[in-house]
């Protein structure tokens, strides 16, 4: 297993819980932490890192304090804030790979285009109600906009307003730890996209290919401009 690596975590809420728990003993020389948001009691069903003693509190700050008791030796840099254009370069750089766990569309998008021109993998996840996805994508293979294509135009609801199964994100939480843990295996799982439906007990694996259409593959996309993630730069 490949130890020494830089991991950048991308939110530090529900699909990251089980992540950064995993994370703390997998061997990793460092791991930065970008979020800006705090500890609330609607979340806890499924953000299983934080407790009631946590409310109100920023979660990147119990994020690291969590990977800190686990692995003391692990260098651990937390970002207080929000993943957007005019910093994605800047905080990619020197990372081995990127772990999304963010609760918009437009974040999702951003981190994928941005991880794609540094030339880092990255691996990414998203879950509402009771189902939802997990892929990673690698140089030179499939990535996001091979599969979603864009950002939609009309508004989508995030899994904090139209609701989410707390299991439903550790599941996908944990397939984010096993892409992660394949990756520093020296595997490399490019475009593969699993898809979990707990209602019917159904994990299904499947391989994106990459489209030559695709506006991030074949070159189109060539900056990380803030109008295309005007969501994601919300304050």
């Amino acid at each position: 297993m490949s130890t020494g690596s830089r991991i950048l975590i991308v939110g530090a809420g529900g699909l990251s819980s089980p992540l950064i728990r995993l994370l703390a003993k997998s061997g990793v020389r460092h791991v930065t932490i970008v979020d800006d948001d705090v500890v609330e009691a609607s979340n806890l069903h499924r953000q299983t890192l934080y407790t009631d003693a946590d409310l109100g509190k920023p979660k990147i700050q119990r994020a690291a304090d969590a990977i800190t008791s686990l692995a003391p030796q692990l260098a651990v840099r937390s970002v207080e804030g929000r993943f957007v254009p005019n910093t994605a370069k800047e905080l990619l750089e020197g990372h081995d790979l990127v772990v999304e766990g963010a609760d918009n569309l437009a974040t999702k998008f951003l981190v994928a285009d941005a991880a794609h021109l540094a030339g880092v993998p990255a691996v990414q996840a998203g879950a509402v109600r009771w189902s939802g996805w997990a892929f990673c994508g690698l140089p030179g293979a499939a990535c996001l906009r091979c599969l979603f294509e864009d950002i939609p135009r009309d508004r989508v609801e995030t899994c904090a307003e139209a609701g989410v199964v707390g299991p439903v994100v550790g599941v996908l939480g944990a397939l984010q730890a096993a892409f992660l843990y394949r990756w520093l295996a020296g595997e490399r799982p490019a475009g593969e996209l699993w898809h979990y439906e707990a209602l019917r007990g159904a994990l299904r694996r499947t391989h994106v290919r990459r489209r030559g259409e695709c506006s991030l593959c074949s070159g189109e996309i060539q900056d990380l401009r803030q109008e295309r993630y005007s969501a994601a730069c919300a304050a």
